[in-house]
């Protein structure tokens, strides 16, 4: 999705892989029988809905051979390749996956596989007619040859997404806030002192509803160039302690192109983040990434810059840079799973040289996993590991000036299943969910730690 929080390893964008095992296989089965297209603007419609598909159906085979030979129609022999050859291992029994692959070699300048396919082909009766006679005959343009206009091509056309989820439930720890009872000072040529609070500190708990829209416009002008824009808001509302709640509002704007097995992105976002008892702050980002399929994996190296400016608490601003891996996988022998790992390194720096703690260095660590259960059910698990250390003291009056030090551990779960009623088709529809949460963060500064606890259910439909 365009629109995403920083850090976090990425999500199945189009939603497809959000339902049951049954229900993903058939929306892939659905994209990989559509009609062929008969002009070259609708031919890259459907190819860009199936690349959108292409996280969730990463293990459908015919799916995978279907968009091998849209590629291979669009005279980009080297990117079917990439599909057709993962096709074929999926199931190497796909006849027209077979004259695709032999006819992208034969694209690239190795005409041997279309030959020796053509003449083990001659001894067999369970090969269409018009098959035989494609491989055989079919002439393709070779890398990098001009292609004829296309009259039918009316300009682009925009793909439109939405999705919109609601979900309630309960969190012990509405406000992040550590439990205190009593606070150790150490001031400057004194002995620590030990002292209780009026009111101790305790984490406020309780009900709360949690909201997310997102809206996504896309579209290729031509050939392995994507365009996109969305806007992703959030919002969470607790009842019985309205200072607590928040809203996080996001606009995104991205542009992709593809070079072979090659595709970069430059993206850029702006983000604003406040509520009835928080600082509002303003985030602005923008990013290059450049992107691979290898080893079966997909993977994405990101360098970022961001700033961000506290409405209330100038004194809090940063800039920061960036530099985020990210790879995703089918897990061995369980090829409808899928993990990843999103590794990032960052650096904060303060504008003004009285912030406390100077220059800030973020590590962080995300794992998923992601599959089918039984009961159309699926499940999707995260744990993310964050560490962040100042360069400088926090306060004199803390731990003798200690430099601030925060260990961060987040574990999710959601459960997730297609509700047929809601319905749709194509991987499109409503699904109830029951997400999990548990986050624990430590630091050598105890005013800076806390532990927490949410269970939400409700629903999330997309069209």
């Amino acid at each position: 999705m365009v629109a995403s929080t920083a850090g976090a390893a990425e999500a199945d964008d189009e939603g497809l892989g959000s339902g049951g095992e049954s229900r993903v296989r058939v929306a892939c089965g659905t994209l990989a029988a559509s009609p062929w297209p008969r002009t070259a603007s609708d031919r890259r419609v459907l190819l860009q809905r199936l690349e959108l598909a292409r996280p969730a159906c990463i293990t459908h085979a015919p799916f995978l051979a279907a968009l091998g030979a849209l590629w291979l129609e669009e005279s980009e022999p080297a990117q079917a390749l990439l599909w057709l050859e993962r096709a074929l291992l999926l199931d190497p029994n796909l006849l027209g996956a077979q004259a695709d692959h032999a006819l992208a070699l034969a694209a690239l300048g190795d005409t041997s596989a279309r030959d020796a396919l053509a003449l083990r082909w001659q001894q067999r009766v369970d090969v269409p007619p018009a098959l035989r006679e494609r491989l055989a005959m079919r002439p393709l343009s070779r890398p990098g040859q001009q292609k004829a206009p296309d009259p039918d091509h009316p300009g682009p056309r925009w793909l439109f997404y939405r999705e919109v989820s609601l979900v309630g439930g309960h969190e012990t720890n509405l406000d992040h806030s550590p439990r205190l009872s009593e606070l150790t000072l150490t001031p400057p040529n004194s002995e620590p002192q030990t002292l209780p609070l009026l009111e101790p500190v305790v984490p406020r708990r309780g009900g709360a509803l949690l909201g997310d829209l997102s809206v996504q416009l896309a579209h290729s002008p031509s050939a392995g160039l994507v365009l996109q824009t969305g806007l992703l808001v959030s919002a969470r509302h607790s009842p019985d302690e309205r200072e607590t709640d928040w809203h996080h509002v996001q606009l995104a704007a991205a542009a992709s192109q593809r070079w072979g097995l090659w595709r970069g992105q430059l993206q850029i976002t702006a983000t604003d983040v406040g509520g009835a008892g928080n600082d509002r702050y303003r985030l602005f980002r923008g990013g290059l990434s450049l992107e691979r399929e290898a080893f079966g994996c997909g993977h994405r190296l990101s360098v970022e810059a961001e700033s961000r400016k506290h409405r209330d608490t100038p004194r809090a601003d940063g800039r920061t840079t960036g530099l985020l891996w990210n790879s995703l996988c089918p897990l061995v022998g369980a090829s409808n799973w899928t993990w990843g790992i999103a590794g990032r390194l960052s650096r904060d720096l303060p504008p003004d040289p009285e912030r406390a703690g100077g220059e800030q260095r973020q590590h962080s660590l995300g794992l998923r996993a992601s599959g089918p259960l039984p009961a159309s059910l699926r499940l999707d698990l995260g744990l993310r590991l964050i560490r962040l250390a100042d360069d400088e003291g926090y306060s004199p009056l803390l731990e003798n000036n200690a430099r601030r030090r925060i260990d961060q551990a987040q574990l999710s779960i959601e459960l997730s299943r297609p509700l047929t009623v809601f319905g749709g088709n194509s991987g499109n529809g409503s699904d109830w969910v029951l997400q999990l949460q548990r986050t624990r963060q430590s630091s050598n500064l105890v005013i800076f730690r806390y532990e927490g606890s949410s269970v939400f259910t409700g629903f999330r439909t997309r069209w």
